[in-house]
């Protein structure tokens, strides 16, 4: 009993630990950027499927209109929506389900650590330390997704598995399944561990003290398997009435927009389970691993197959499918609890041999240095997790001067039946109270087989009746046609506004915008002639680009070939008219062939027609000042260009 109570209080206080630093990261990402937000998109799509579910009883994006299997979880959607019952406050009730689920997840992780390491409260407890105190779970715990749900139940499966017990194993592994579908490959992984312990073992005395389930009657199993697979049939059939497949169409979409391979990412993936605060623990999880494969190979009870097995899977799984590491790294973070455990078991693997082979003397370090090795992890951990609140904060951050001030103009500026096309739809379309067009098939099943492809897009756009699109430049260039609303050019990944015509519409392939992204920088650095190499390629791609034109021009001015850059502009303004920076360019280009009356006949013309163009003000004042004509006209458009500049970074 005082084992129990000590374990109750050693949980209890873990548990209050780690609500303590998730609602500090909170504290102080609202203190630094003055609003509570999200540090990715996606939360918002569960969002939006909720509060129509919620408003209109529809699982649907619009209203009760554009109705889609096009959450990855429904289970988490669901809840969020019964949440609606309760608080209007979005970013609050995520914040409570994130943090609720994580700590459910450390209560059974301390649960399953007991069971697996023969009852040490110690181990049990550092196990559930660790989880609560790894960064980038506290991270994904705060960012409105479901992955702290599909952890929670990741977990609770192992353990009532090991537990034999039939209708909770059943109940929680249906529901692992309507939380995310890497519950299908959980479950491969389930049906592996139980074919080797039942086919595969050799057959020992102590096997029947094993702590895996390896022998007797498998009712429990069989009832369990009826009860998850009436989940699974009505999660199929959930999917296929909305969307016409079995499994959620954002699965597909994601798979298709990202195929082709990244031959980084195995290098990724070590990355992210050795570095930091990682690194010494990293060197246990490779013994706990090779002890793994030793008791696989000499066909002995394996009580960590399933957390082995279950980390290669998912990796290979996204390998294949989905080869990136996004948001520091969530499509991984369901393997961490495992990968720690199996870090802890090559941690008592050590200690044992030490045990084994020490001297009688030497045999009393082995406590101390136990205590000392899970002292160190703690620390490292800890230490990762208060460094994590400042990368929370500036996620947050980004996500909100992007995607939700955007949704906020759009709500504010454009007429209520506008339909929006977007490749995230989140935010947008929560907080613009329009309708979407989704350009990447996360929402929209149809748009899936014309992902790739700019013509298609256009005729979907067109059946969609899209009337504006709002999209990161980075993502989808549109080439030739002024934004009516951009985020901050001083800052990475612009978020752009654009009226949609069909008829001047242009984009341009990702691959020449990347590559031009590369030329700017060459050319920002004053390497012209590494910028001009670069130029040559994205002018193959995408010969329609103003932008392209534009940098070729700017090359050539900086190599002093001055009539063949002035060329380059001109071909800029005749696929772009309003291209405004290329007539600042011509106009540089006439006052360094010293005619500053065309130069700032060009420069007039441009702040006639956008009068809130600063760097027109600018550089008409820099060419007043250069050929000394006119110096109080000269500070008055310095004055306008500061004026200007001062309330866009507003």
């Amino acid at each position: 009993m005082t084992t129990k109570r000590t374990s109750i209080l050693i949980l209890s206080s873990l548990l209050a630990v780690g609500a303590l630093l998730c609602g500090y990261s909170v504290w102080n990402a609202y203190q630094v950027n003055g609003t509570a937000s999200f540090p990715l998109d996606d939360p918002w799509i569960h969002l939006q499927f909720a509060k129509n579910l919620h408003d209109f009883g529809s699982f649907s994006y619009y209203k009760n209109e554009h109705v889609t299997s096009g959450s990855t979880s429904p289970l988490y959607t669901i809840l969020l929506a019964l949440g609606f019952l309760v608080t209007g406050d979005e970013i609050v009730l995520s914040y409570c389900l994130g943090v609720l689920f994580f700590l459910a997840a450390a209560f059974y992780y301390f649960k399953l650590a007991l069971r697996e390491f023969d009852g040490s409260a110690l181990i049990a407890a550092v196990a559930a330390t660790l989880l609560l105190f790894e960064p980038r779970l506290q991270w994904v715990a705060l960012s409105g997704m479901e992955t702290t749900l599909f952890l929670f139940l990741l977990i609770a499966v192992t353990y009532f598995y090991r537990m034999k017990k039939a209708v909770a194993f059943g109940v929680v592994s249906g529901l692992l399944l309507w939380t995310r579908p890497e519950a299908i490959l959980f479950f491969v992984v389930l049906t592996l561990d139980g074919i080797y312990h039942k086919f595969l073992v050799k057959a020992e005395p102590s096997r029947q003290k094993s702590k895996v389930p390896t022998d007797g009657p498998h009712s429990w199993l069989k009832r369990a398997m009826v009860i998850t697979s009436l989940f699974g049939v009505t999660y199929a059939a959930f999917n296929f009435a909305l969307s016409g497949s079995l499994l959620p169409n954002t699965y597909a979409a994601k798979v298709r927009y990202y195929a082709g391979g990244n031959e980084e990412f195995p290098g990724h993936v070590f990355h992210f389970f050795a570095d930091g605060h990682l690194s010494i623990l990293s060197f246990f999880l490779g013994v706990g691993m090779l002890r793994v494969f030793i008791m696989l190979v000499r066909r002995k009870p394996c009580v960590h197959f399933i957390s082995l097995v279950w980390a290669i899977g998912l990796f290979l799984a996204y390998w294949d499918k989905l080869p990136y590491l996004y948001h520091e790294g969530r499509y991984m973070m369901p393997a961490l609890p495992f990968v720690i455990m199996l870090g802890l078991s090559g941690v008592s693997t050590v200690l044992d041999v030490g045990k084994k082979y020490s001297v009688p003397l030497g045999k009393r370090w082995i406590p101390a240095m136990s205590t000392v090795l899970l002292l160190v992890f703690t620390v490292q951990f800890a230490a990762a997790a208060w460094k994590m609140k400042a990368t929370y904060a500036e996620s947050c951050k980004y996500i909100n001067d992007r995607q939700v001030r955007t949704a906020r103009w759009l709500h504010d500026n454009l007429p209520r039946d506008a339909v929006i096309a977007t490749h995230d739809v989140g935010a947008i379309a929560f907080y613009s109270g329009r309708r979407i067009a989704d350009m990447v098939g996360l929402i929209s099943p149809g748009m899936i087989e014309s992902i790739g492809s700019f013509d298609k897009l256009k005729r979907f756009l067109l059946r969609e009746k899209a009337t504006h699109i709002a999209v990161l430049r980075n993502w989808f260039e549109i080439a030739n046609q002024n934004p009516i609303f951009q985020t901050d050019e001083r800052y990475p990944e612009i978020m752009e506004v654009f009226e949609f015509n069909t008829g001047r519409i242009q984009f341009i392939p990702q691959d020449a915008t990347r590559i031009m992204d590369v030329a700017a920088h060459y050319l920002s650095t004053g390497d012209a002639r590494r910028a001009a190499l670069y130029l040559e390629q994205s002018l193959r791609a995408a010969p329609q680009s103003s932008r392209n034109h534009l940098l070729a021009g700017k090359v050539l001015m900086s190599l002093d070939q001055l009539d063949a850059a002035e060329q380059e502009f001109r071909t800029a303004l005749r696929l772009h008219q309003d291209f405004w920076e290329a007539r600042l360019a011509l106009a540089e280009v006439a006052a360094k062939h010293n005619q500053p009356g065309v130069a700032i006949a060009q420069l007039d013309s441009v702040i006639q027609r956008n009068p809130s163009y600063a760097p027109g003000y600018r550089a008409l004042a820099e060419v007043y000042q250069a050929f000394r004509l006119d110096t109080v006209k000269a500070s008055q458009y310095y004055e306008r260009f500061t004026q200007l500049s001062h309330g866009a970074a507003r």
